[in-house]
């Protein structure tokens, strides 16, 4: 047997072994993430990470502070949307004969004529009105001696989240949300040179009739390269710039995508010889209700997936999807989708108490969430029976969405959640340690003026660390200087 004396040192010696790599990544995170600390104070951040097999906690700062989560706050509403309706859900709209009228019938799918999900299949945004006009063709229709009645009414008619800057009016990524939605609810521009000097030619998508479009841009070499904006709640767009070739414009949303829907459905029609004798109408139902008409006759049914749903909500950060089924887990409104996500939370027994959360997108400045939430939510939906969908939902670092320009020596080992608003950058997800271990981290800065790239580039070191454990690299870099405080106004355009 050893002495005593031995024994004490062995157990010492084992307790050093033990904490040191953990006391090494405390130092090293510490060193990056406080790096650009201002003198003032106005630059936080929260921060935690934690082991997901075993839950231990490996690094916290300001675990348990509200912070703004900008578009990390999908992950809690998705997350949220995958345990209400599950994987295999899908989203439905249809077009029904009642009477003489052509309904079209929606049920909140954010989906539907959306550009990217329409891209995979080698479709185009009017694909699925070409399907319905092949479908009524089939049965021999060319004109409905009726109206066309459009139904909006899965979702309340509070459209523009009250929450939201109205400077954000007309972008897309403020795009109003609808029991019927399309296109993201978007007009698509591009303009294409003719003859210098003269007003250039533009195309719209989707072809649309109850739009006015000033065209201010002329051919020819300028100062000004083509753009775009809408006015004020009204479907007029003016275009202005010089153009020398063909250039796709920043998308712009439209102030009511129920009206704006059955606008586009009527044009293809009539497109494809299929008239219709009578008025666009809205059908009279009590929001949050999405119900066939007794008597109707289905003619086609389009349905969205739920996966596709959750990867242009995490990897694409598209902010209508999340708004929409964010009102869509709350009876059609934005109210009931902020009870619907903390009666989830609840649910997985995570602490709720300092989470607000107003909108699905992250685009409102009263969100908050704390950093201990963030990974207590990752670790569950690690082990939640739609954990596949979900982290397949997320950006792979390196190869798509939001982080496919990141950390590209990191693939196949990260997979996160990126979200940036004016003086907001954050970064939520899982990293895959040198070991095979994987572990949970919230990462979110708050209260920087100017550009998010340096607070990226912290996110990003950050996570190497983590990545080479358990055998963390000594710091390359010095520590730098407390920036100073910027005169640059801080950005306001969201991005994800």
């Amino acid at each position: 047997m050893l002495p005593a004396c031995a024994r004490v040192s062995d157990a010492k010696d084992q307790r050093t072994e033990k904490t040191q790599p953990q006391l090494t990544l405390q130092s090293r995170l510490e060193e990056i993430l406080h790096r650009r600390d201002d003198a003032d104070g106005n630059i936080k951040f929260a921060a935690r990470v934690i082991e997901l097999d075993t839950g231990r906690e490996l690094y916290t700062n300001l675990p348990d502070e509200p912070f703004i989560p900008a578009s990390n706050m999908k992950l809690p509403v998705s997350a949220a949307a995958l345990d209400t309706f599950g994987a295999d859900a899908s989203f439905e709209t249809h077009l029904a004969f009642v009477g003489d009228d052509l309904w079209l019938i929606g049920t909140g799918d954010p989906a539907i004529g959306d550009p990217a999900i329409e891209k995979k299949l080698g479709r185009v945004p009017t694909s699925v009105l070409d399907d319905w006009a092949t479908a009524l063709l089939k049965r021999g229709v060319t004109q409905i001696k009726g109206n066309l009645v459009y139904d909006d009414g899965a979702l309340d008619d509070v459209r523009f989240n009250p929450h939201w800057s109205e400077d954000f009016h007309g972008d897309w990524y403020a795009a109003p949300v609808s029991g019927l939605n399309f296109n993201d609810n978007c007009v698509d521009v591009t303009v294409h040179p003719t003859t210098d000097g003269q007003p250039l030619a533009y195309t719209v998508m989707p072809p649309v009739t109850d739009i006015q479009i000033i065209n201010q841009c002329v051919t020819g070499g300028g100062d000004e390269a083509p753009s775009i904006s809408r006015e004020a709640d009204s479907n007029t767009y003016t275009i202005t710039g010089h153009c020398t070739k063909p250039t796709e414009l920043k998308s712009k949303s439209v102030v009511d995508p129920g009206p704006f829907f059955a606008d586009a459905l009527r044009t293809r029609l009539e497109l494809r010889g299929i008239t219709i004798a009578g008025e666009t109408k809205r059908a009279q139902r009590t929001a949050g209700t999405a119900v066939v008409p007794a008597g109707a006759e289905i003619v086609a049914t389009h349905r969205s997936r739920m996966p596709d749903l959750m990867w242009r909500i995490n990897k694409s950060s598209q902010n209508m999807f999340a708004d929409a089924v964010f009102k869509l887990m709350g009876n059609g409104t934005w109210e009931g989708g902020s009870d619907a996500v903390h009666a989830f939370l609840k649910k997985a027994g995570i602490d709720d108490t300092p989470f607000n959360v107003v909108d699905g997108s992250g685009l409102a400045r009263e969100n908050r969430v704390t950093a201990r939430l963030m990974t207590d939510l990752l670790a569950y939906m690690a082990n939640h029976r739609d954990a596949e969908t979900f982290r397949a939902s997320m950006s792979a670092a390196g190869v798509d969405g939001t982080l496919r320009n990141r950390m590209h020596d990191l693939k196949g080992r990260v997979q996160a959640k990126t979200g940036y608003i004016g003086g907001v950058r954050a970064l939520s997800g899982y990293v895959q340690q040198s070991d095979g271990k994987w572990l949970a981290f919230s990462i979110i800065f708050n209260g920087f003026r100017g550009s998010e790239r340096p607070f990226e580039a912290l996110q990003d070191e950050a996570v190497h660390v983590l990545a080479d454990l358990p055998n963390v690299r000594p710091s390359t870099r010095p520590a730098s200087r407390p920036t100073t405080r910027s005169s640059r106004r801080a950005a306001t355009r969201p991005a994800a």
